[in-house]
């Protein structure tokens, strides 16, 4: 059966217009090191894969949790490995559409097939779940990673939001704390890296989530194998904390928003051995797809906006921020 024709062309409906958007060809290899392979609404994990291999996406990282995902540890085992050698066969039929092929990025020198080796996931129990977090659950993280495609813990952390509009109440603090220092402890006594989700509430101008997820590191200990702070979207101080403490800081497609201004000055500010890209696929497509259900070719949007950004501001090469995204992700996430 002849394999579909993949496209690196984006759409998004504008009221009655549908606009076409063409994937930059990235400027180095690219690392998406927060995706929910799981959680696609439409899409298809095959050739999500498959089209961020072929846009220069060279390592990702994905994530499974033992409670709010819809299978088991080993469904979701299997699945992914049928994921990646479903992908592998879409790149090989459709390698003549890969991105950057013809020298026009000096640093990506592997094929497109490069990325199924590279692709890791992280086990963990966001802090939504953390009212369903028992002894048994712990015990299927520890299960995980004994997988050798299971390289660390994530995403957790605290989330002090309350949804108005779908009627999400976060869990008591002290409960989301314990949790959250109970699958940091683990982190800390593996050695393996960690991806934190902290999320203040609206107007919290004290960062409460960050501060007490911050004093938890301090008591608990960072991994010294590594800790990420995911879908950053806070000032450059909080960014400054959390490198103070040891974390590396990822950055999604909200980064890339209008009224982001002051996550792009945190980007600008943070040290070139700390960035790091991430699409948080199915959510937050950056612009000029905000909206659209987002899939991890879509980092090369957010590393292109992202890179120029900063370099207009500091004068540094756009090419040398997008390597040390990519060199930064290879040593935390291989």
């Amino acid at each position: 059966m002849e394999a579909t024709p993949l496209s690196l062309v984006f759409e998004k409906k504008v009221k009655k217009k549908v606009r076409v958007y063409e994937a930059p060809v990235p400027l180095a290899p690219l690392a998406d090191t927060h995706a929910h392979l799981t959680c696609f609404w439409e899409k298809d994990p095959a050739s999500c894969l498959a089209r961020a291999a072929l846009v220069g996406v060279r390592q990702l990282t994905t994530i499974y949790d033992p409670i709010s995902d819809s299978m088991g540890l080993g469904a979701f085992q299997r699945d992914l490995r049928r994921w990646l050698d479903e992908a592998g066969g879409l790149i090989e039929a459709n390698a003549g559409a890969a991105l950057g092929q013809a020298g026009d990025t000096p640093g990506l020198t592997t094929p497109p097939t490069d990325l199924m080796g590279r692709v890791r996931y992280l086990v963990g129990v966001h802090p939504y779940g953390a009212p369903a977090y028992t002894d048994t659950v712990e015990d299927e993280i520890r299960a995980a990673l004994t997988d050798d495609l299971c390289i660390g813990i994530g995403e957790i952390g605290l989330d002090y939001h309350v949804d108005f509009e779908d009627g999400v109440e976060p869990a008591p603090h002290d409960l989301q704390i314990e949790v959250f220092s109970r699958q940091l402890a683990i982190a800390v006594r593996e050695n393996v890296p960690i991806e934190l989700h902290l999320r203040n509430d609206a107007g919290d101008a004290s960062r409460e989530a960050h501060a007490d997820a911050f004093r938890a590191l301090e008591e608990v200990g960072v991994p010294a194998a590594g800790c990420v702070l995911h879908c950053f979207g806070e000032d450059r101080a909080t960014m400054e904390r959390a490198c103070a403490l040891g974390c590396h800081i990822a950055y999604g497609g909200a980064a890339t928003f209008n009224r982001n201004e002051e996550v792009r000055e945190a980007f600008a500010a943070t040290p070139l051995d700390r960035i790091l890209f991430e699409t948080d696929c199915p959510y937050m497509a950056p612009m000029p797809l905000r909206g659209v259900e987002c899939e991890p070719a879509m980092i090369a949007f957010t590393a292109d906006a992202l890179a120029r950004d900063r370099a207009a501001r500091t004068g540094e090469d756009p090419v040398a921020i997008q390597q040390a995204a990519w060199e930064n992700a290879v040593r935390l996430l291989g």
